[in-house]
């Protein structure tokens, strides 16, 4: 997900363009601000007018800019220091298993993995919420406004803040609140709604249907995954996986199997659609192989997209047809010889029959292989197939020299032949090395 994270974050770096160190940020002239926008809101000759609404929804703005000390996720250690200013103290901690560097200022701890500002917390906030308190301000403001003066100026501020709320809500996200990355980001959602603004995110309709399906708000998530679909936002046919599994979890396969059939032919190279379709059909004692006749259909009319060999091959894999599989990745990469998937997926189509072959072997019982034939004949089989496997993988860790999968297949297979002879030996030694290296 840190991906997700990092192209939600990417919308916001314009908010700090012009970024002020901490040691700069009047956080006591703030709360002056803060105590007088309290007052005039309480004031019945001020609270009616939209530019005592509009101050405070600006205000808050600010208050958040300044809580955040401007900074944003993407940061570079090196850059915060710069730009942010120094720490009060870097604390070295272990998440998940993961080394993580924590920054603390005054008033907010940010939290970096491999060096880049990953989210932060707010240890003693100016103000609770300040970004629900300026979307509540605008709209009071709007509301007041009868004669719809400024409205450049509003449109400009529902902007920043619908920046601000994704920011935000990235950040619940990374820190794996659900809950409060939903709520943010359904309000990043109604502020791009606003006519003033009229801006559609496709993408955030995606991340807050996923935020709400982590946090079990199933309903919610079948919503929002819908409107992605309607606005053509398919996640590389993720979408249409996680409507499905939302569905399934609410005991609703069935409602949800249209959406896995639609997007097998929209994104048939999606191993989560290709597994769910089998599985359905397994779960209904229906014939999985099903799914081959919608890649017929896609065929049809691209005969020569290697995607769709690359599915049939998978569905033949799981179906445990090893020639139809093996027939539909060699078609792939026929079609596209650098096809990294297809090329890895025929190697270790090869080195899963040699696994195969060698644990048929070890099952042989002893009173019925008393001379040891059998064994040693189903364990010639299986080095046969871990053989043509080496030269399948080489070829996908020259197209990828820096997939884990291919580096450890190789390795494990390089140490089975090793004692063959010096070059095995030299393979085996030097893609150990590439593996501490990547590992």
């Amino acid at each position: 997900m840190k991906r997700i994270l990092i192209m939600l974050f990417a919308v916001v770096v314009s908010m700090t363009a012009i970024a002020q160190t901490s040691t700069q940020i009047n956080f006591g002239n703030l709360e002056k601000k803060i105590a007088k926008s309290n007052q005039n809101i309480e004031n019945p000759k001020s609270n009616i007018k939209y530019q005592t609404w509009q101050s405070r929804g600006e205000l808050m703005l600010e208050v958040y800019n300044a809580m955040t000390l401007n900074a944003y996720a993407g940061l570079t250690m090196q850059e915060f220091n710069l730009v942010i200013g120094r720490p009060k103290q870097q604390i070295e901690e272990e998440q998940d298993g993961v080394p993580i560097t924590k920054l603390v200022m005054d008033r907010v701890t940010f939290t970096f993995v491999e060096g880049v500002l990953q989210s932060w917390e707010f240890t003693n906030p100016l103000f609770d919420n300040p970004l629900v308190e300026s979307f509540n301000s605008f709209l009071k403001a709007i509301e007041l406004n009868e004669k719809g003066k400024g409205k450049d100026k509003m449109t400009e501020n529902l902007q920043m803040l619908k920046k601000a709320f994704i920011a935000e809500g990235s950040n619940s996200y990374s820190k794996k609140d659900f809950d409060n990355s939903f709520k943010l980001f359904s309000q990043a959602i109604e502020i791009g709604l606003n006519p003033l603004v009229a801006s559609v995110d496709t993408a955030l309709f995606f991340y807050t249907g996923l935020s709400a399906q982590l946090d079990n708000k199933l309903e919610n998530a079948i919503e929002y995954y819908q409107k992605s679909i309607d606005y053509d936002y398919y996640a590389a046919g993720n979408v249409f996986y996680y409507i499905y599994d939302a569905y399934k979890s609410l005991d609703r396969a069935d409602d949800g199997l249209k959406y896995l059939q639609d997007g097998f032919l929209k994104e048939p190279s999606n191993q989560n659609i290709l597994y769910s379709l089998i599985d359905y059909y397994i779960a209904k004692d229906d014939d999985p192989g099903i799914v081959i006749e919608y890649l017929n259909k896609a065929k049809e009319s691209e005969p020569d997209n290697q995607v769709l060999y690359f599915a049939e091959g998978t569905i033949y894999d799981r179906l445990n047809n090893f020639e139809a599989s093996e027939k539909a990745y060699l078609k792939a990469i026929e079609i596209k010889p650098d096809y990294f998937d297809a090329v890895f997926n025929l190697g270790a189509l090869y080195f899963n029959q040699g696994v195969k072959f060698a644990e048929e072997a070890t099952q042989i019982p002893p009173k019925e292989d008393r001379d040891g034939s059998k064994y040693e004949a189903k364990m010639k089989l299986a080095d046969q197939e871990f053989k043509r496997s080496i030269p399948i993988m080489e070829r996908a860790l020259e197209i990828n020299p820096n997939s884990k999968d291919t580096i450890e297949t190789l390795k494990n297979l390089y140490f089975r032949f090793r004692s063959e002879g010096a070059d095995m030996q030299k393979k085996y030694e030097e893609i150990s090395r590439k593996w501490e290296e990547v590992r």
